[in-house]
């Protein structure tokens, strides 16, 4: 219990992921009665009102359904939850974004630049700046702010507001892509993040950096897209290469 108590997340967000994990690992399977709120409480070392802003979490996502009289009932594995897959090649990330809607447009601007680190590569001489929140069957799953050249933008702008970047791009014969760079960091929601997602704050969130550059190492589109955690996956295929005979 010291050890959550140090963390700067919440005690109830460090809670709710560890019975997250319990419950992915079979400890508490699908239709299993969690113990009673108290009893939890206890085995925790916090307060009935900590435990139950940990279980709320939990109950948010989709996992447990709390009844009176009842107790809080596992109703899902957190892996059945997980429908997107983030890419890891080109084809996929196109694929992929190709097939989101874009319902909320938050912010469009002209007078601003992005952050760049230095291995980035050069900054364009302006860029269009954008954020926006993605949904799927009217939920929202994820924010997104990007930096897009805002001589590329004046290409093709009406595609640009009514669809996601990348597969735009991927579109155009005459824009030049030459290195695209993705990172992934874990992060919890802000004020701002949690209420465009309907979250609560400090929920975990996958925070999913992408940047593409041209031969010239100009960048022409840089974004930071904040996504739910309970909705995202992220598998790589790490088997070694066969032998040959």
């Amino acid at each position: 219990m010291a050890n959550l108590r140090r963390s700067a997340i919440p005690l109830y967000t460090q809670i709710a992921s560890s019975l997250r994990n319990e419950i992915e690992s079979g400890t508490w399977p699908v239709g299993s009665k969690l113990p009673a709120m108290n009893q939890l409480a206890d085995r925790f070392g916090v307060a009935t009102q900590t435990m139950r802003q940990a279980l709320g979490l939990l109950e948010a996502e989709g996992l447990v359904l709390r009844r009176q009289g009842i107790g809080t009932v596992v109703q899902n594995d957190p892996r059945d939850l997980h429908w997107l897959k983030l890419p890891n090649d080109w084809p996929s990330l196109v694929g992929m974004l190709d097939k989101i809607n874009v319902h909320v447009m938050l912010v469009e601007a002209s007078d601003r630049m992005p952050k760049l680190r230095e291995d980035d590569g050069k900054p364009a001489n302006a860029y269009k700046y954008v954020k926006r929140v993605h949904y799927s069957n009217d939920d929202p799953f994820c924010v997104i702010e990007f930096y897009l050249s805002a001589e590329v933008y004046l290409r093709a702008p009406k595609q640009f507001r009514r669809s996601t970047v990348i597969p735009v791009l991927a579109g155009m014969k005459d824009v030049d892509i030459c290195k695209v760079r993705q990172s992934i960091s874990i992060d919890v929601a802000d004020a701002e993040t949690a209420k465009h997602l309907d979250i609560p704050l400090a929920n975990p969130i996958a925070r999913v950096r992408r940047l593409i550059a041209d031969t010239e190492g100009r960048v022409t589109y840089v974004a930071e897209a904040l996504y739910r955690s309970d909705v995202i996956r992220l598998e790589m295929d790490l088997s070694p290469a066969k032998k040959r005979p």
